[in-house]
């Protein structure tokens, strides 16, 4: 299944709201819940009541990757977003950081949430799209859907991506706000005008806390190594301009139909990588209908 969803995204900024007050506005109604690992805790933040659903954010990210999801998914689940190890107001991974330990991180932190018995679902985007599935083994616990949004980590090269400019914690304000705007437009969004005040705060800020990286060893296959081990429905869902995806989209998605001949795939028109931001109502849709929910909150 390839479904094409074309809706008009909802505007969430307020004319006299800055980029901060939004986000401390959106956390406020949140519920922090911290988790231990080996070496620090973890933070998530938890909305709304029911079914829980599990939100992973991207690679130089936080739980304000789905700034523009979290409020509407939670009239619908219990939605559970975090900040993984080495991301946001979370502790950093001790010792030399690797992938798999983040994976052992986040599990553990899903058992500490939810114990083994609790049926739950998972989306992770980007980064945490390829961790998802390891993270899903390391847990142990009853995953029953996991929606993948613009993955990789399966072995399938991306293009060769140019045009990204080298930031610095201590560049002035405004020539690192010039940068991240840059470099949202080179690697997160379609069209370049969707990039917003808010978008850029979120991209630095997230950048500036960010203590998670690795030595890059070839092409990663670390979701395609671990989705033959995950026994759930899967879905997938991509921004029709998603640069990680450009000329290998079908071969992505092959790679997981050979573990899950079932896969849904859905498409969503006029976006980039950072889809849930780019086109947040269109995307909502598209996640909603990947886990069954139906348009009448619970």
């Amino acid at each position: 299944m390839d479904d094409a969803i074309a809706r008009p995204s909802a505007p969430t900024v307020a004319a006299d709201e800055t980029p901060a007050e939004i986000v401390a506005r959106i956390d406020a109604l949140s519920e922090q819940r911290r988790t231990r690992f080996d070496g620090g805790e973890m933070v998530w933040r938890v909305w709304g009541q029911g079914r829980p659903l599990v939100l992973f954010h991207g690679g130089y990210g936080s739980w304000t990757h789905w700034i523009k999801t979290v409020l509407p998914l939670s009239r619908h689940f219990q939605v559970f977003a975090a900040d993984m190890p080495s991301h946001g107001d979370s502790d950093a991974l001790p010792g030399r950081p690797t992938r798999d330990a983040m994976a052992d991180a986040v599990g553990a932190g899903l058992d500490q949430l939810f114990g083994r018995e609790q049926v739950y679902d998972v989306a992770g985007f980007s980064m945490g799209a390829n961790l998802s599935a390891a993270i899903a083994l390391a847990h142990g616990g009853k995953l029953d859907n996991l929606v993948v949004v613009g993955p990789g980590g399966l072995g399938v090269p991306s293009q060769k991506i140019t045009g990204l400019q080298r930031w610095r914690p201590d560049l002035p304000r405004e020539v690192l706000d010039r940068r991240h705007r840059n470099n949202l437009g080179v690697i997160m969004f379609h069209d370049n005008s969707r990039i917003d005040d808010l978008a850029v705060h979120l991209q630095r800020e997230n950048g500036l806390r960010m203590r998670f990286r690795i030595a890059r060893s070839g092409i990663n296959t670390l979701l395609k190594d671990s989705l033959p081990g995950v026994r759930c429905r899967l879905s997938c869902i991509w921004g029709d301009g998603d640069v990680y995806a450009v000329g290998g989209r079908d071969a992505r998605v092959g790679v997981m139909r050979r573990s899950h001949p079932d896969i849904e795939t859905r498409i969503v028109a006029d976006a980039g990588h950072w889809v849930m931001y780019e086109q947040a109502e269109a995307f909502n849709a598209a996640l909603l209908e990947s886990l069954g929910a139906t348009d009448t909150p619970a």
